[in-house]
C-alpha cells in the first residue's frame, strides 16, 4: 500500500453488529451517479436535503395530500387547506391523533382514522361524516374506477361505496380476502389492481366488471408475505415497498417486481430493524428529488430513518444529531406546489429543499464513515496523510476523527476549513496520521453549508 492510493471513501450504509466485519455508515448523504461521459470519477457522495420551515400548524400532521391542484392537510383535529401559503381551516375532524388514510374522486375528498370516516366536498368546501349503514371503520381508503375501497379493521373484508359517492355505501357491497386465513393489514392501489396485504400473504385483486360485486380475486398471483403493519407499505418508482412478514419470520423489505416479491434490504439494514421495539408501528414515505426516487423507513426503538434510493438501489440513512443520533422528524411526505413537504409530530411543515443545509433551526450533520483500512497481510499502515477531494469555497468546516480499533471507539475531532467564500479549490489535507493495522476514518461536516465528497486519498 506504499505512496498515494485512493479509497473506498463513497458508499452505502452497511455497518454490522460485528463491527469488525462491516462499519460505513452514510448518514444524511447519499450516493450520486455521474453519468457524464469522460468523467473520471463515477460516483459521489451527495448531502440530503434540508428542511426549510414553511408554516407551524400547532398539531400533530396526521396526513397530506395533493387533490388536482389543491393541498390538504389534516393537522390533530383540523382539516387544513394550503391556499397561498397560509393555512385555511376547512373544517374539525372527529379524530384527533393518528395517521389518517386520503383519497379523492372528482368531487370528494374522504378521509378515515379507524372508527371515523369523513367526506370533503369539494365544490362547496363543506366537511361531513359518513352517516350510511354500510359504514364500517376503515384505517385506509384507496380509489379505483370510481370506487373508494375501505377495510374493515381486525376482518379480512374489504367494502366500496357507490361510484362516484363515498357517501353511498350498501351493507352487501363487500368480500373477502380469504385465499389463505389472514386477515387484512393494509391496502395499495397500483395500475389499478387493489394490493392487499394481509399479516402474512398479499392478494392481487382487480375490476373485473361483475354486476353483483366488481372486483375479482387476480388467482394466479398470491404472494406468500404479508405486512408488518398498516403504516409498512407505500408506493415509489411504480412499483410496491413493504416491510415483509411470513410465518418463519419478519422484518425483511420487499419490491414487488411483477406479481413477485424481491428482497431489497441488506442485512445490515435488516439488523436495524430488528432492534426495532414494534415493528408493527412501522411508517414508510417516499419523495423525488433531482432524479432520485427516496423510500424511508422510521420504527419505534431504530436510532436514524433508513432510506432506500431507488435510483442507485442502495440504502442510506437520515437522522437527527444532539448528543446521539436521533430518526429524521418528517412523518409524511407529499408533493405539492411543485414541491415536496415534510410534516411532523409537532404540527410544522417543512419544504424538503436540496439548497438548505439545516433541519429547521437545527444542524443537518452529515457523517461519511468509510471501510476498514487493512492489508492484505494484516501488517500495520502508517497513514503520512489524507486529502479529500470535497465541496468547498462556501465557508465552514469538516473535521475527521481516527479508530484503531476498528471502529468501535475514536478519537478527537481533527478540524480543517473547507475554504472561505470563493476559494473553491481550497486543499483540505491532515498530515501525519499515526500507525494503526485496522484504521476506520469518520468525516462529520454540521456547517450550514454544501458538502459533497469527491474522493479521498492517502500517503504512507
Amino acid at each position: 500500500m506504499a505512496g498515494r492510493n485512493y479509497v473506498a471513501a463513497i458508499g452505502p450504509s452497511y455497518h454490522l453488529d460485528d463491527r469488525k466485519a462491516a462499519v460505513q455508515t452514510a448518514i444524511n448523504c447519499y450516493l450520486e451517479q455521474v453519468e457524464g461521459l469522460g468523467e473520471t470519477r463515477i460516483l459521489t457522495q451527495v448531502s440530503a436535503p434540508g428542511l426549510l420551515q414553511y408554516l407551524d400548524l400547532g398539531a400533530e400532521i396526521r396526513g397530506q395530500r395533493d387533490v388536482e391542484g389543491r393541498w390538504f392537510v389534516v393537522a390533530g383535529s383540523t382539516l387544513y387547506e394550503i391556499v397561498a401559503g397560509a393555512a385555511v381551516s376547512r373544517g374539525t375532524l372527529a379524530s384527533s391523533a393518528g395517521a389518517v388514510g386520503m383519497a379523492h374522486n372528482n368531487t370528494q375528498l374522504v378521509i378515515v382514522a379507524g372508527a371515523v370516516g369523513q367526506i370533503f366536498t369539494l365544490a362547496s368546501n363543506t366537511l361531513s361524516s359518513i352517516t350510511s349503514a354500510g359504514w364500517r371503520g376503515s384505517y385506509t381508503v384507496y380509489f379505483i374506477d370510481g370506487y373508494m375501497i375501505f377495510v374493515a379493521p381486525g376482518t379480512d373484508q374489504f367494502y366500496i361505496t357507490a361510484l362516484d359517492d363515498a357517501s353511498k355505501l350498501d351493507a352487501l357491497d363487500f368480500t373477502s380476502a380469504d385465499a389463505q386465513p389472514d386477515n387484512i393489514v393494509t391496502t395499495l392501489v397500483l395500475h389499478r389492481e387493489l394490493i392487499l396485504l394481509g399479516k402474512y400473504t398479499t392478494e392481487i385483486w382487480v375490476n373485473s366488471g361483475g354486476g353483483m360485486f366488481p372486483f375479482v380475486r387476480y388467482n394466479s398471483a398470491q404472494i406468500d408475505i404479508g405486512c408488518v403493519g398498516k403504516g409498512a407499505a407505500v408506493v415509489a418508482t411504480e412499483s410496491v415497498f413493504w416491510i415483509g412478514q411470513t410465518r418463519n419470520g419478519t422484518g425483511i423489505v420487499y419490491r414487488m417486481e411483477g406479481h413477485a416479491a424481491r428482497r431489497i434490504s441488506t442485512r445490515a439494514m435488516e439488523e436495524l430493524l430488528a432492534k426495532s421495539t414494534d415493528l408493527s408501528g412501522a411508517t414508510m414515505w417516499t419523495y423525488q428529488v433531482e432524479g432520485h426516487e427516496f423510500i424511508g423507513i422510521n420504527a419505534p426503538g431504530m436510532k436514524t430513518t433508513l432510506v432506500y434510493d431507488a435510483a442507485m438501489q442502495q440504502w442510506h440513512e437520515r437522522a437527527e444529531w444532539s448528543d446521539g443520533w436521533a430518526p429524521l422528524r418528517a412523518t409524511s411526505v407529499c408533493f405539492a406546489n411543485d414541491a415536496q413537504y415534510a410534516g411532523d409530530a409537532t404540527g410544522k411543515l417543512y419544504k424538503i429543499d436540496p439548497e438548505t443545509y439545516t433541519l429547521g433551526s437545527d444542524p443537518l450533520v452529515r457523517e461519511r464513515t468509510w471501510p476498514h483500512l487493512v492489508k492484505a497481510s494484516m501488517e500495520p499502515i502508517t497513514f503520512a496523510g489524507m486529502e479529500m477531494a470535497c465541496t468547498t469555497g462556501h465557508g465552514g468546516n469538516v473535521t475527521l476523527e481516527l479508530s484503531n480499533n476498528g471502529g468501535f471507539t475514536f478519537g478527537p475531532k481533527l478540524l480543517r476549513s473547507l475554504g472561505a467564500v470563493g476559494q473553491w479549490m481550497q486543499k483540505v489535507r491532515w498530515m501525519m496520521l499515526g500507525t494503526a493495522h485496522d484504521r476506520v476514518f469518520r468525516i462529520r461536516c454540521s456547517d450550514p453549508v454544501p458538502f459533497n465528497i469527491h474522493a479521498v486519498a492517502v500517503d504512507d
